[in-house]
């Protein structure tokens, strides 16, 4: 009932998901409730800081490429006049974008600093585009000051795309590098036309933050797919337990069977021989119970197996194995119990049987419902095997039904 009961909760949870997958289908970026929103903001940074975690040396390598390629292309191409001053800001620029990187990946290789990751990403991405946007848009030379503006609009779009932040963290402080870029520029009266200043800082924001908002949602719908995958592991694994039970158990008692019971043992045995706890096997069978079904039927015979059942299990304890047989006989593996602890198991069931006085006219030693028991201790002193110890159990049994039934035998 309990594999039951998780295998509906975990379908009702699914259903949940589901409906919110719906939703998302329909409406873009449309938040979740607060605990899974926090959950997908926290997944979503753990997965780009591994990501950050593997990139490191490609990004190192391209990053080398890349100046090797454009340093002596901007010397070469920059007017004589504007040669210095351009290509000593480019550098600045690239030690910038060097700091950040750094920074970047020392946050994301240290798991005690992931907590701050969102803070002092967001407070590099603000240093390091308002010195790269300050130093790119103040080149004397025109086509350098092109160039300068395809990489602010490349950093702003890795920023927005690839630092792991939430769209809005981003967005604010790009917007922040941009009125700090604008001052500069003001200040130091860099003269550029006022639509290359806002197609380069503010428009490219815009769209950085249309991409990134865009690839949220894509990313919002792959993690509610993630978690349905995952209730549908859980319920398959929870039904192939529960299958797993109802193999192992009884339809009629509800007790085990012998499915299973066999690896119950050999675990007890192996216990046993390493920290010397014994423990007992009860072989119970129910005495004349053929003539008692011959009387009554078998409807009430079955109701006397389930009785008897409910007996044993009120004698036993949680970590103890109790399985139906077969037929009227039953067996208990009693763990970490001593021969004098077994032995009064053992009196009990008997006593609790006769309490109930169950009537059995048929029976030739009461006129009602008896069983006997054999008994066998294992303390791990020699070696014992599932089928031999069973042997010696209903050994056991056999020597209390030929000295009269309705007690117990010790082997």
């Amino acid at each position: 009932m309990k594999s039951e009961f998780n295998i509906d909760q975990l379908e009702q949870q699914k259903n949940k998901i589901e409906q919110l997958l719906e939703k998302h289908h329909r409406k873009l970026n449309s938040k979740f409730e607060h605990d899974l929103e926090m959950q997908f903001w926290k997944d979503r940074e753990d997965r780009l800081i591994k990501m950050i975690v593997r990139a490191i040396v490609p990004t190192i390598i391209i990053f080398i490429i890349f100046e090797c390629i454009s340093l002596p292309l901007n010397y070469l191409t920059t007017e004589p006049e504007h040669r210095f001053n351009d290509v000593s800001l480019t550098l600045i620029s690239y030690g910038t974008g060097w700091i950040a990187l750094f920074t970047i990946f020392a946050m994301a290789r240290r798991p005690a600093w992931n907590r701050y990751y969102s803070q002092v990403v967001a407070g590099i991405i603000c240093f390091g585009l308002s010195v790269v946007q300050s130093v790119l848009l103040s080149m004397h030379s025109l086509s350098m000051t092109w160039r300068g503006t395809l990489i602010i609009v490349f950093a702003l779009m890795f920023a927005y795309l690839c630092s792991g932040l939430r769209p809005k963290t981003t967005f604010l402080a790009s917007m922040i590098s941009a009125v700090i870029a604008c001052t500069y520029l003001w200040v130091t009266s860099v003269k550029l036309p006022i639509w290359v200043i806002t197609n380069t800082i503010i428009l490219s924001n815009f769209v950085g933050l249309a991409l990134s908002v865009l690839s949220i949602s894509t990313e919002r719908i792959r993690f509610l797919q993630s978690i349905i995958i995952d209730y549908d592991k859980q319920i398959y694994s929870q039904l192939n337990q529960h299958f797993i039970q109802l193999s192992q158990q009884d339809t009629l008692t509800m007790l085990g069977n012998r499915r299973g019971f066999e690896q119950h043992v050999q675990d007890a045995i192996d216990l046993t021989k390493n920290t010397k706890k014994p423990f007992a096997i009860l072989f119970i069978d129910v005495d004349y119970f053929k003539l008692y079904n011959d009387l009554y039927g078998h409807d009430h015979g079955d109701n006397a197996l389930i009785r008897v059942a409910q007996t044993l299990l009120r004698h036993v304890d949680e970590g103890d194995a109790t399985i139906r047989y077969g037929g009227e006989e039953f067996v208990i593996l009693l763990k970490d119990t001593r021969h004098n602890e077994a032995a009064q198991v053992a009196k009990n069931i008997l006593d609790d049987i006769r309490a109930q006085k169950i009537e059995h006219q048929n029976s030739s030693i009461a006129d009602y419902l008896t069983v006997s028991i054999g008994m066998t201790v294992y303390e791990g002193q020699y070696e014992m095997s599932y089928p031999e110890l069973l042997k010696i159990a209903d050994q056991a049994l056999y020597l209390a039904k030929n000295q009269g039934r309705d007690r117990y035998q010790v082997l």
